[in-house]
């Protein structure tokens, strides 16, 4: 048996669960918002009672409402105050489920609501509004499983997205659905399954698939017991130029048959499949014992930066930095990295990581830094302040966080051009400043082997090298800048890795522009 692509109706574009649950827990959308979604809502009804609980589309509800084995907490803007950005207007309405004996996942479901309202107010154009339900989609045989629905609208529209979080009783911990799988390579090998399910859809871009835990972070199981791995609206569509890809055609599903998927899963996997499956959920758990403070594994999806065979404290390292993407040019920029085996460091601006999403996880995924270049390309000291230049700083970080699950580090404001407030701006929202020691000045329409000569002939151990992956000159320039550096020696790192692991709020490198 192989995996299934399982897509909604053209026309209707239905809540999570087949309309149970988060409808109730709507936003109050603008009357012409509302309208349109009138019909598409009766709809779903009909298309529930046709297709039965045994949709296999569909991940498996067990309860969707609060009651005496579990509570809820909702929340508003105000209830999120300590987020560096709150843009005013904002209706905000969220809730999460708490269940008895499970104090441990409440602070974790309560961790992922902030972080999803804080980067909703960051990465969206002119947010409107956003809404966040649950639903419990396992219990028992030790684990507890909730999936949250977002439902938010900005200037570019209204769309959906979804989440699966996983709670180990006996340990305490909460999972992201990519622990659901045994590993990274478990993983790769389900991302696989996921681009050949899809290979022949027009409007999937394929290729901007990538084993990441963003991508992968809702998956549940049906009522068959098959794995049900979703997407938000939008996240697979194809690159629109200019413009963040549509939300059409809606929430993309792909079904991995059970003997596909067991191969795959983790413990804690097998289990919450089960889980899935009970007939009597077990709701109301014991307190796990206390272990003490502990590091949490790190999830199938996380990728560290950089080469971990290279030590610049021994090695004699270069850092290239490529600003202003991503875009057309950059992965052919990044087959030529993998194909020469070396990472970088990219600082990304906001309108491009939102038309190329699949371009910047791609990115992420194949092991090379990412970090912020602001939202928009302009000289931050003149032209921002107050609660803009908090917006500006704040829009990349939650772009790439909403993308890969990466948390950004990094910040380089637009011409190197920064100040003091600038620089406690960036301080405040948890990166150091990085300019450069370089500059190969490739955006002064030099040439191919003027690029070349530039980089190579100033190059020293601990440089960061200033490039523009938007520019055809310095890709053309690349493989020999490569093959020179190496040829001297030189081994290719992250920015982080030159620094030493830049510290927040101090701006690299210390001397300042050279």
């Amino acid at each position: 048996m192989s995996s299934t692509r399982v897509r909604p109706s053209e026309a209707v574009r239905c809540p999570v669960g087949g309309g149970r649950g988060p409808r109730e827990r709507r936003p109050r959308w603008p009357a012409a918002v509302l309208a349109a979604l009138v019909l598409p809502l009766a709809a779903c009804d009909v298309q529930e009672a046709a297709s039965g609980v045994g949709d296999p589309e569909l991940i498996t509800v067990l309860l969707d409402e609060a009651g005496e084995e579990v509570t809820e907490w909702r929340g508003d803007a105000d209830d999120f105050g300590e987020h560096p950005y709150r843009p005013e207007g904002l209706e905000i309405n969220v809730a999460y489920p708490r269940f008895t004996g499970a104090g441990s996942f409440s602070q974790g479901l309560a961790a992922r609501v902030d972080q999803e309202v804080r980067d909703f107010r960051g990465a969206s154009r002119n947010p409107v509004s956003l809404d966040i339900g649950w639903e419990v989609v396992a219990a028992g045989h030790g684990v507890l499983g909730v999936r949250l629905v977002r439902t938010e609208e900005d200037y570019h529209g209204l769309r959906q997205g979804y989440g699966t979080y996983w709670y180990d009783t006996a340990t305490g911990h909460t999972a992201y659905a990519t622990e659901l799988l045994a590993d990274g390579a478990a993983l790769e090998k389900l991302n696989g399954i996921v681009r050949g399910v899809f290979a022949h859809e027009e409007d999937v871009d394929v290729e901007g698939l990538h084993p990441v835990m963003r991508t992968y972070d809702s998956m549940g199981f049906n009522t068959d017991g098959d794995l049900v791995v979703e997407f938000d609206d939008g996240h697979l569509s194809p690159v629109v130029e200019g413009h963040p890809p549509t939300s059409e055609p809606g929430r993309m599903v792909a079904v991995v048959p059970s003997e596909q998927a067991l191969p795959l899963l983790s413990d804690l996997g097998e289990r919450a499949r089960r889980a899935s499956l009970v007939e009597e959920p077990v709701l109301a758990v014991e307190a796990p014992p206390s272990t003490g403070p502990g590091s949490p594994p790190v999830a199938p999806g996380v990728v560290s930066a950089g080469d971990p065979d290279v030590d610049c404290a021994k090695d004699k390292c270069i850092a290239l930095t490529f600003d202003d993407g991503p875009a057309e040019t950059t992965p052919h920029l990044l087959d030529l990295l993998a194909e020469e085996d070396v990472t970088a460091s990219f600082f990304l601006n906001g309108d491009p990581a939102l038309t190329r999403p699949g371009v910047l996880r791609r990115t992420y995924a194949e092991g090379h830094e990412i970090g912020s270049h602001n939202d928009l390309h302009e000289h931050m000291p003149k032209h921002f302040a107050d609660e803009e230049l908090t917006g500006q700083v704040a829009a990349v970080s939650a772009m790439v966080r909403r993308q890969t699950g990466h948390t950004v580090e990094l910040f380089r404001p637009p011409f190197g051009d920064s100040s003091p407030e600038v620089l406690g701006e960036i301080g405040r929202q948890g990166m150091a400043e990085i300019l450069w020691s370089q500059d190969s000045e490739d955006w002064t329409d030099t040439n191919r082997d003027e690029i070349v000569e530039s980089v190579v002939g100033q190059a020293e151990p601990g440089a960061v090298v200033l490039l523009h992956d938007t520019l055809s000159p310095t890709l053309a320039a690349a493989p020999e800048i490569i093959e020179r550096l190496r040829g001297q020696g030189y081994a290719f790192a992250t920015v982080s890795q030159v620094y030493g692991g830049p510290e927040v709020g101090e701006s690299y490198p210390p001397g300042g522009l050279v």
